[in-house]
């Protein structure tokens, strides 16, 4: 959207002289620096933004992944330990294994 700037006491039948001509152009400049400022300062605080909600989690999410993979990986060892030790206790005495227990038990 262009901004259109007014300028004071001129008429078309009136030239304007070089000051005033400066000071509107002054009036300008400090219009298009404030303007400018406040697209720099959103700019920098979206940047900032974007570092805190984004990269600095993938950054955390680096260094805890080993730390939670290790305990993942530990728990499922467990889960392995647990079920092989069940499978042995519950596991059937083989023929031979049998027939041995009979004799310790004098049969």
């Amino acid at each position: 959207m262009e901004t259109q700037f007014q300028e004071p006491h001129h008429t078309p039948e009136t030239p304007l002289s070089l000051q005033e001509q400066l000071n509107i152009q002054q009036e300008a400049l400090t219009k298009i620096y404030t303007s400018v400022e406040k697209t720099r300062k959103y700019i920098l605080w979206s940047g900032i933004a974007s570092f805190v909600f984004f990269i600095l989690p993938l950054i955390v999410v680096g260094i805890a992944l080993p730390f939670i993979m290790k305990t993942f990986v530990g728990s499922v060892a467990g889960f392995n330990d647990i079920s092989s030790s069940i499978e042995a206790s519950t596991r059937a005495p083989s023929l031979s294994e049998s027939l041995e227990n009979l004799k310790n038990l004098g049969f």
